[in-house]
């Protein structure tokens, strides 16, 4: 399937996937600067965020502030 489908095709089929990975960077982005972060420094956890899907999903589960850490 894939050897008939050209680059727009394929850029078509992935821009959900692309567009949700922006929107999630930038979220994360924005929760950083406004929150803070748990653990680590604001810098690294910015820096962190670029490592593709791991970097926001690991900054959601283990760096983000929680109300109750206040």
């Amino acid at each position: 399937m894939l050897d008939n489908m050209n680059s727009l095709e394929i850029l078509k089929l992935l821009a959900p996937l692309i567009v949700f990975q922006l929107g999630l960077l930038i979220y994360c982005i924005i929760d950083i600067l406004r929150k803070g972060v748990r653990n680590l420094n604001k810098p690294l956890w910015i820096a962190i965020l670029f490592i593709n899907f791991i970097g926001p999903i690991a900054y959601l589960i283990i760096g983000r502030k929680r109300w109750s850490d206040d």
